[in-house]
């Protein structure tokens, strides 16, 4: 990841596009992801593979006219936390850099370079995980949504309606903070290195 951060810079509708151009050739192997660890519970050790997972995917009854979309569920509301969750990283990133430079004097900027960094990564990693973790609440669901009934493929407003009535507004904060410590850390680190990188190179 440092290095996307690396080769994009500063030109700031270049993270939009990098995040969503990348987004249809990878998502299929999210689902198989989610699928498969749905499958550790629920299938007997000989069943529980890669291919197992795809095959039951792509073979699963719906009323969806190409089989090839079973690998796309959830992909619309994906598509939608993506440009806030990438967008609001760097723009919390890019609000407390320029708030560093007017606040802490150039000499501790210099001697705490790397920890700043450090900091500044995770606050915009955990800020943009906190206000876009419901989203990818409603994604997994609807990832999930072949366990019990493949042939139904469940729509935006019914994953929604499922999480409230299960859980009500906490529903959709559901495994955030397993989320942040997974995210923080490495936006914060990716973040660093990619000021690192820069700082190398003189770029």
């Amino acid at each position: 990841m440092a290095g996307v951060y690396l080769l994009i810079g500063n030109r700031r509708p270049t993270h939009f596009v990098s995040g969503v151009s990348a987004l249809p050739f990878t998502y299929p192997f999210e689902v198989i992801r989610v699928r498969m660890a749905l499958q550790t519970q629920m299938l007997p050790p000989d069943q529980r593979s890669v291919w197992y997972a795809i095959h039951s995917i792509y073979t699963q009854p719906s009323r969806l006219p190409l089989r090839i979309l079973h690998f796309y569920r959830g992909f619309a509301v994906s598509l939608l936390g993506t440009i806030p969750y990438r967008g609001g990283i760097f723009m919390v990133w890019e609000t407390l850099k320029s708030q560093s430079v007017q606040h802490l004097s150039q000499e501790f900027r210099e001697n705490n370079r790397h920890g700043l960094n450090l900091a500044i990564g995770a606050i915009a990693g955990a800020t943009s995980q906190i206000f876009t973790y419901p989203l990818e609440v409603i994604r997994r669901n609807q990832q999930a949504s072949g366990k019990h009934n493949a042939q139904h493929f469940v729509g935006f407003r019914e994953t929604i309606r499922i999480i409230w009535l299960a859980g009500g507004w906490r529903g959709f904060y559901s495994g955030l903070g397993v989320g942040l410590i997974k995210q923080v850390p490495m936006h914060s680190i990716s973040l660093a290195a990619w000021q690192a990188a820069k700082r190398f190179l003189d770029i």
